[in-house]
């Protein structure tokens, strides 16, 4: 185990020191002369609303990946359906138990107040994802600033990865946005503050022999949820993912997978897959570095398929492109 452990390692040192190199084509200080007191406004939003309900922070973090999973990270989530634009990714079923969007325009509101016309909001909400991941007890990272926001968002367009997919389905499709194995595993951590709604995985309750649930998480989650085969509660109920730590980034998460006691059933291929199973038992076993690379991926995760320059526009308005 400890020679695995140190290979882990290995590859992870060198992902850290190629990641170093690389540059995204935004910068730290984006906004030091034209808004200096963005990263601020956006903290102290940010706090004052999670004193009131700290469920705002993971449901930033999900909203963060649903965005930038489909076509980068461009605020083109944010866009609410209109009569000529009647189905943005807003209206896609994968989006539709997103919450805290309220949330993005008070800061975005709290923004143009300050710097009219100069953030845009999908800078705004990578800085938010950042402070929610802070405010949950997370290592402090630094978001390089300069997007721009979509001109364009169609519910056709979202294709995320679902709950039920295989873990080499899953491993795909993180692939495809430049995401390592490793990376799929780290990104997977931000489970540790997530829930799950029963149809998310209530088809696992009904195998009770199959090895790949604890028995008595599957026992409780069936006085949660019922069986598959009874008819569904209209409110489709939720349940923490991480039901010792829900409101901390921290890496019980995994001590979870290696114990057969996740919900999702592609996070627990996770504790068994070849190409997985390594992370797994090295992020379990190492709570800080699961906090330094977490933080890390957090940071790429809010680079991907960005606009710059004079591509897109800088929103006004979350919700609704400057121009109709």
């Amino acid at each position: 185990m400890r020679r695995r452990h140190a290979g882990v390692l290995l590859i992870l040192q060198l992902q850290i020191a190629v990641a170093a190199c690389c540059c995204w084509g935004l910068e730290v200080g984006y906004y030091g002369a034209t808004c200096p007191d963005a990263d601020a406004i956006v903290r102290r939003v940010m706090e004052r609303r999670f004193y009131n309900d700290n469920t705002i922070a993971p449901a930033i973090i999900r909203m963060l990946f649903h965005d930038c999973f489909v076509t980068g990270c461009d605020a083109s989530l944010l866009i609410v359906p209109t009569p000529t634009r009647p189905s943005p990714e807003r209206v896609a079923i994968p989006n539709q138990t997103l919450r805290a969007f309220n949330i993005v325009n008070a800061v975005k509101s709290a923004l143009e107040a300050s710097c009219p016309g100069v953030v845009s909001c999908a800078d705004a909400l990578a800085l938010m994802a950042r402070d929610s991941v802070a405010l949950l007890g997370g290592a402090a990272y630094d978001v390089a600033l300069g997007r721009r926001d979509a001109l364009h968002s169609n519910s056709w367009e979202v294709d995320l990865p679902a709950p039920f997919s295989s873990l080499d389905d899953t491993l795909r499709h993180f692939a495809a946005k430049g995401f390592t194995a490793d990376e799929t595993v780290l990104l997977f951590g931000a489970h540790t503050v997530g829930a799950a709604h029963c149809s998310s995985f209530r088809y696992r309750l009904a195998r009770p022999d199959d090895g790949t649930m604890d028995e008595s998480l599957r026992c409780d989650m069936v006085g949660v949820c019922g069986l598959a085969d009874q008819p569904a509660a209209a409110d489709d109920a939720m349940t923490f993912l991480d039901p010792v730590t829900p409101f901390a980034v921290d890496n019980a998460y995994y001590a979870q997978l290696m114990s057969n006691r996740s919900l999702l059933q592609v996070d627990q291929e996770a504790a068994t897959h070849a190409a997985t199973a390594g992370y797994v038992a090295y992020y379990a076993a190492n709570p800080d570095a699961f906090l330094q690379r977490f933080s890390e991926v957090m940071a790429k995760l809010g680079t991907v398929g960005v606009l710059e320059g004079d591509a897109g526009e800088v929103r006004t308005v979350c919700t609704k492109y400057n121009t109709s």
